[in-house]
């Protein structure tokens, strides 16, 4: 049994490099380990992270524990002063074999060892997978993170992740595919494409793109069930994604996209690429490739200078567009951004009131899109005690007999109650 225990925060792209880590770890041999891979996206997110890694230290006085990830390369110098911390590694230092090579051959100190470089002047280096090379698993999980880039180029005002993560890097589409390979020979059903901004995949390379990509996995593993996107900047064209969709049903029916508001003054001082109208096109060609295509956003609400107006206008957008998987955040000060320094930062209490009552339009909205589901035939990957996830992502429970974890069904649903509780049945 691996003596290496990692706790992940965040984002998918952070659940592929835990385990990337713990590979690192355990082949460095490092003992009576916990490793935390922390997110930074918002205060919020750090807070959770130091809550439960100051619990953990209280239960575990004897074992050695390393942070890591975004919160890490961001907050260094503050953790660095905390009791019982063995290590502290940046965001690119975490991916690189010698660290922990040289923190095996280390003992506890007063103070934390601190790896952590400048991530803007030295980017991680890309991880080029080889053919033949045996790659990690997710426990838990039937589904397999590809990642596909690193880093990202925008510099949206109130965004700390270009900071954290470095400039926009592609992995080469060799490596993708050998990623890949290496997931389906494990007997994975689905792959997600995931990274810190999917949508920019190629544009360092300038011969590539996403479509490019998604179409030569496709046409690679004819065995593959099922492919399905993170999230998507709204700024950029997905016409041949879409048509895409049409044509391969193993590409999944579900679009994330990172909207964050749907005012232009808004999206304008949040310095976004796209305004309210690129949303409503996009959405629009989603909707006429298919009504049942879900789609799912990011929201920010209680941008600095958000008015009461402007919070309307993105409410009614959402509406008009039909999201169906709302992921709403209240605004979160970022030391370091353009927006950290803006004036009319708005009370927390009005960020919580407006989050609130974006998030019951949210509910309200996937709930009608769930029952209008009611009768139609899909397919389930099952996750665990007959439950799955349908190829549009509505999570079923589904009658009768007990199915192996990692199979897809073909499944009728049945039955949808009020608070959007879903039942499928097997067909044939």
């Amino acid at each position: 049994m691996s003596d290496i225990k990692i706790i992940t925060f965040g984002c998918r792209l952070n659940t592929f490099e835990s385990e990337l880590i713990r590979q690192k770890a355990e082949n460095a041999n490092l003992k009576n380990t916990i490793i935390f891979n922390t997110c930074a996206v918002t205060k919020e997110a750090e807070r959770q992270a130091k809550q439960q890694i100051h619990k953990i230290i209280k239960e575990n006085p004897n074992s050695k524990i390393i942070i890591t990830g975004c919160s890490a390369q961001n907050s260094w110098e503050s953790l660095q002063t905390e009791e019982n911390i063995f290590a502290i590694l940046g965001n690119k230092e975490k991916l690189i074999q010698k660290y922990y090579d040289k923190l095996a051959t280390l003992k506890k100190g007063k103070k934390p060892y601190v790896f952590v470089g400048n991530i803007l002047k030295f980017p991680p280096e890309m991880i080029e997978i080889k053919a033949k090379e045996e790659l990690f698993e997710f426990p838990g999980k039937t589904k397999a993170f590809v990642q596909i880039q690193q880093g990202c180029n925008n510099r949206c005002s109130y965004c700390i992740v270009p900071l954290v993560r470095g400039k926009n890097q592609s992995f080469s589409e060799q490596s993708i595919l050998n990623q890949c390979k290496a997931f389906l020979k494990k007997g994975y059903k689905e792959i997600i494409l995931t990274g810190v901004d999917i949508s920019a995949y190629g544009s360092d390379t300038k011969n590539k793109s996403l479509f490019g990509l998604v179409k030569k996995i496709l046409d690679t593993f004819p065995t593959l069930q099922r492919l399905r996107l993170s999230s998507l900047d709204p700024a950029k064209s997905y016409d041949q994604i879409l048509g895409l969709i049409k044509q391969d049903r193993r590409l999944m029916p579900h679009f994330h996209l990172s909207i964050q508001s749907g005012d232009d003054k808004v999206l304008s001082d949040m310095r976004r690429r796209h305004n309210s109208d690129d949303i409503i096109t996009l959405c629009k060609k989603i909707r006429k490739i298919s009504k049942n295509i879900a789609i799912g956003a990011d929201v920010i609400v209680g941008f600095p200078g958000e008015t009461n107006k402007e919070f309307e206008t993105t409410y009614k957008l959402i509406k008009k567009c039909k999201i169906t998987h709302l992921h709403v955040f209240p605004y979160s000060i970022r030391q370091g951004t353009l927006a950290s320094k803006m004036e009319n930062q708005i009370p927390m209490e009005v960020k919580k009131q407006r989050a609130l009552k974006l998030r019951l339009l949210g509910e309200k909205l996937k709930l009608k899109f769930i029952k209008r589901q009611k009768g139609k035939k899909t397919t389930i990957l099952v996750e665990n005690k007959n439950q799955g996830y349908t190829e549009n992502y509505i999570f079923c429970k589904i009658e009768g007999k007990t199915l192996p974890n990692n199979s897809i069904v073909n499944a009728k649903i049945t039955k949808v109650n009020k608070q959007g509780e879903t039942i499928a049945k097997i067909i044939d």
